[in-house]
């Protein structure tokens, strides 16, 4: 076995895998058995020792996967949170910084490390991790890692949307170690109670704010400097959304994280410097060690930089030795220190990103290139080294983010040298003593021109929009023909069968998930998309309409992105017949633009046109854009969608309203065979006592159960079966107002709340009802 660091790092993280969920008693017997393994390798033959070990390294995995998860769990803040004693209440939090805050417009973020909480007069020891978003728009005085704090917030337990496929917030949560989300209403609730962290941790805190305090003074503000910013300290804070989604887009967006390059630039820097000034190779390699964990520390520590660090102390260090070292087995050791110091980094796309994208180069890069022709400056290498890494992401880059970005591998070549030039224009800028003032401003518009370079270098993908095609993630075997390939390409044995498998592969990751097969009935699923509606309708022919997209009210959270096209997808849906827009608010229509982008559509039925209303102009605009056909749909419109009768109800019509109003929802009435489904929008009383609505055995509950809708008549002349409210968890509207569920409750109706069930799906074949929810 010629790399067995590599193949243990990989049992280690497998077993990381499979280990949070299981019990302390499980995990123990698995220590026992790794032990036991390990004992067996002693005596074993060199290929049956190393399979022990990779075995060993599977349950060690596991079994410290399942002790952090544990230990989480068992953390006071969190404990009190689950126990809700805590949940929702206006607490007195006081702790330090465990990061640096973050500045995002309005939005100001700190994480803290809570010691004490007091509420209702009484001050208590609950150590834990907790996230603060504050609001408003008072004067805020800088936040640096350690200083102590006490503030007023609101704390919940973090939790994901019940949605498969959907970004998973509870889980990003438990891998960063914070147990709590919380509002704070200003920053004038935020108070300093000391100085900052002192010895290791404080250098590198003071170093970073005076570091970040130069680049601000010698770039020019706006998203070159945010670039500077990301590229040199880790400071993601300057970086806008729309600029962070092109090099995504683009395939570039790596070059904005520190991770190898940079490492690589300090260990190469200070080693030439030592070696000038002939220190002993001992101390040299000392020092070079120290110096690469404390820039760990300065830049924040991301998955990419330990890795980066890990790899570069231990080269070091085999350096001194006279030890030559195999690139990818060093890459495994840093693998195997990083998953033990964290077993929970194995679940991070972090994680996952750097180790695919670098084990891709050290593997493939060199096979690829050898059957390419040559190239003038060798270019060949560059192309193969980016296609090596696309190859080796591009499983991980349709799980996670369902895109596959092309154009990385001709983007690459232009972004990566233009990095380069950002990083070290940017850290002169940074380094230079307030003495040089001129060469520290010369530095940092040397830094402005390389990084507003690189924005441009990711236009094409603006331009060209079939360069970003969004895919469903790939199923397991499709990535088990497409790894297979890259293994025998590795090799360099047989390379023409492995590019075919490779081929072969890559076609099933794009094509190989499809969507459900059609089973003659009647599909509704209301999607939890948190404060907001999403109804999914698969007709019995397969084919699928969607009726509202979500959104989130303060607009920085596409849920169309995060929520509904990743369930969408998770079906393997790739086309919507058609989306309903039962009216303009924001927590109905804030996801349709991004599903115009992603999906095939159809066409888009919308109720009345409002005359003057901003939320309507924002989904007029993305209609315009998309050149979808539109639809104006009223009382009395019919369609049948594969066997599905379907009646718009309402808006009865009448002049266009001045603003969008929740009395102007499209109330679609759904009929397959004996069966009648009833989805009413926002309307209020005044809409429900406007519509005919008839006999329905399944209605969507109107305004996500607002006090001010399912009035008694209407429920008396609909007399459900089943309802079902689309709502948040902890609405801060109070949806579902109790008065409202005990209606349905006295009228024997079953009723499912998406805040509490997650996603609820309703299946009929036109006699009875299947109802389902996840998770």
């Amino acid at each position: 076995m010629s790399r067995p660091l590599l193949l243990l790092a990989v049992a280690l993280g497998a077993g990381a895998l499979a280990g949070p969920g299981l019990g302390p008693a499980a995990a123990a017997w698995l220590l026992l058995f790794a032990a036991m393994l390990l004992a067996s390798s002693l005596a074993a033959t060199e290929r049956s020792g190393v399979a022990a070990l990779a075995f060993a390294a599977a349950g060690i995995g596991a079994a410290a996967a399942a002790a952090e998860s544990s230990a989480y769990d068992r953390a006071p803040l969190r404990r009190e949170l689950v126990m809700g004693a805590l949940e929702g209440r206006q607490v007195l939090l006081r702790g330090r910084a465990a990061e640096d805050g973050r500045e995002r417009g309005d939005r100001w973020t700190l994480v803290v490390d809570v010691e004490t909480i007091a509420w209702r007069g009484e001050a208590r020891e609950t150590p834990g991790r907790a996230r603060i978003d504050v609001r408003g728009q008072a004067p805020r005085r800088e936040v640096v890692e350690g200083d102590a704090l006490e503030l007023w917030a609101e704390l919940y337990a973090p939790r994901g949307f019940g949605t498969p496929g959907a970004y998973d917030a509870a889980a990003e949560a438990r891998r960063d170690g914070v147990h709590a989300r919380g509002a704070c209403k200003s920053p004038r609730l935020v108070r300093h109670l000391g100085p900052s962290a002192t010895g290791w941790r404080g250098l590198a805190t003071a170093v970073r704010a005076a570091a970040r305090r130069r680049i601000r003074q010698a770039v020019l503000p706006g998203a070159e400097q945010g670039l500077v910013r990301a590229m040199v300290l880790g400071d993601r804070t300057g970086l806008d959304q729309e600029t962070a989604e092109t090099f995504r887009a683009a395939g570039t967006y790596h070059v904005l994280a520190i991770s190898g390059a940079q490492v690589a630039l300090v260990a190469a820097l200070l080693a030439a410097l030592l070696a000038r000034l002939e220190v002993p190779r001992p101390a040299r390699a000392v020092i070079v060690c120290a110096a690469l964990g404390f820039y760990a520390e300065l830049v924040g520590g991301d998955v990419p930089v330990a890795r980066a660090a890990w790899m570069g102390a231990v080269l070091v260090a085999g350096r001194c030795l006279d030890l030559d070292a195999d690139l990818a087995n060093l890459l495994g050791l840093a693998a195997l220190l990083t998953v033990v110091h964290r077993p929970s980094a194995v679940g991070d796309v972090a994680f996952q990103l750097s180790f695919a994208a670098t084990l891709g180069i050290l593997l493939l890069a060199a096979p690829l290139a050898r059957g390419a022709p040559a190239l003038p400056l060798r270019i060949e290498w560059a192309l193969a080294a980016s296609l090596a890494a696309q190859l080796a992401l591009a499983p991980l880059l349709l799980s996670h983010f369902h895109r596959l970005a092309p154009a990385a591998l001709l983007l690459n070549l232009a972004a990566v040298p233009l990095s380069a030039a950002v990083l070290l224009t940017g850290t002169v800028a940074a380094l230079c003593p307030p003495a040089w003032a001129a060469a520290q401003q010369l530095a940092g518009d040397a830094a402005w021109v390389a990084a507003h370079a690189l924005l441009r270098s990711a236009d094409p993908v603006r331009l060209v929009a079939a360069l970003d095609a969004r895919l469903p993630g790939p199923p397991p075997w499709a990535v088990a023909v497409f790894l297979c390939g890259l293994a025998g390409l590795a090799r360099g044995r047989g390379r023409k069968a492995a590019a075919w498998v490779t081929a072969v592969g890559l076609l099933a990751l794009v094509l190989g998930r499809r969507p459900p097969a059609a089973d003659g009935k009647l599909h509704l699923a209301v999607v939890d998309v948190g404060q907001g509606d999403c109804l999914v309708v698969r007709t019995p022919r397969g084919r699928t309409w969607l009726v509202d997209a979500g959104g989130s009210f303060d607009g920085r959270f596409d849920v169309g992105e995060a929520v509904v096209a990743p369930y969408l997808w998770s079906l393997g849906i790739r086309r919507l017949e058609g989306i309903v827009v039962t009216h303009a608010h924001f927590d109905h229509s804030g996801g349709v633009p991004f599903l115009l982008r992603a999906f095939d559509v159809g066409e888009v039925w919308e109720g009345p046109r409002p005359r003057r209303d901003g939320g309507y102009q924002r989904l007029d605009a993305a209609l315009r854009e998309a050149k979808v056909v539109r639809r104006s749909v009223g009382r009395g419109v019919r369609a049948d969608w594969d066997g599905v009768a379907v009646e718009v109800l309402g808006p009865p019509g009448g002049p266009p309203p001045w603003r969008t109003r929740n009395d102007d929802s499209v109330v679609l009435a759904l009929r397959a065979g004996g069966v009648r489904m009833l989805l009413t929008g926002d309307v209020e009383g005044g809409g429900e006592a406007a519509l005919s609505p008839g006999r329905a055995a399944v209605l969507k509950v109107a305004h996500h159960g607002s006090r001010s809708s399912s009035t008694l008549r209407f429920l008396d002349e609909v007399k459900p079966a089943l309802a079902v409210v689309s709502a948040g968890r902890h609405s801060r509207f109070g949806h579902p107002h109790p008065e409202v569920v005990e209606r349905y409750h006295r009228r024997g109706t079953r009723l499912f709340r998406t805040d509490r069930d997650g996603t609820v799906t309703v299946s009929t074949d036109g006699t009875g009802l299947e109802v389902s929810s996840w998770p």
